[in-house]
């Protein structure tokens, strides 16, 4: 019997955008009327983010979840907020369970991951009103010092913009553009591509958002 090499056959793994198997975005919307300002932005007149953390594991195709809600990231990799310990608020039940549901019924058992990872789930709203934009990616391209990417948008009202871009890392090469739509997801390898979306811009209303959810894989 051939033994597979369970990383390699993942790292072959450039992008893709699939359907969500999951459907349950009506459940978790008001999950992200909840979330908190993000206290690490650059700007503190104009607060564009919103978020909340959870950290878990999976071992052996089975998902577990951390206390901890610290993160990390060198200012190698971001130089917006990189080189300091961030603590963000901890994620509510609702929105760690649909996260749950994203990663095995999307990614486990469509046999898409199959080794052990540690992962990282960001819940996060980006605002705008009439006289400012909100800013997804306030850092620019970049990638997250980790394997793997997914991102699932949840949620788009009162407001444009928002399309994600992927270039390769190593050539000035943009691969993808795509306003990925409400029941789909983006997987991609984040050793390969750096990735970015444009800022919203406000469109009617008193306030636009944008809601998604940001999946890391680090083995």
């Amino acid at each position: 019997m051939v033994k597979v090499n369970k990383k390699k056959t993942e790292q072959k793994i450039n992008f893709f955008i699939k359907n969500l198997q999951s459907k349950h975005f009506e459940i978790v919307k008001p999950e992200f009327k909840k979330l908190k300002d993000d206290k690490y932005l650059n700007n503190p007149e104009w607060i564009f983010r919103k978020r909340s953390f959870a950290q878990g594991t999976i071992r052996g195709g089975k998902l577990s979840w951390k206390n901890s809600v610290s993160f990390f990231q060198s200012k190698k990799i971001n130089k917006y907020a990189g080189g300091i310990l961030r603590k963000f608020p901890k994620m509510s039940k609702h929105l760690k369970k649909f996260s749950e549901r994203i990663i095995i019924e999307n990614l486990i058992n469509k046999k898409i991951l199959f080794s052990n990872f540690n992962f990282g789930v960001h819940a996060i709203r980006i605002i705008c009103n009439k006289y400012n934009r909100g800013y997804p990616v306030p850092e620019g391209f970049h990638t997250d010092g980790v394997d793997f990417v997914a991102i699932i948008p949840i949620n788009q009202k009162n407001c444009l913009g928002g399309t994600s871009y992927l270039k390769k890392q190593k050539k000035n090469e943009i691969v993808l553009k795509n306003k990925i739509p409400n029941g789909k997801f983006l997987f991609f390898n984040d050793t390969k591509f750096l990735h970015y979306a444009t800022p919203i811009y406000h469109q009617k209303g008193k306030i636009g958002f944008r809601d998604m959810l940001v999946i890391t894989f680090l083995y």
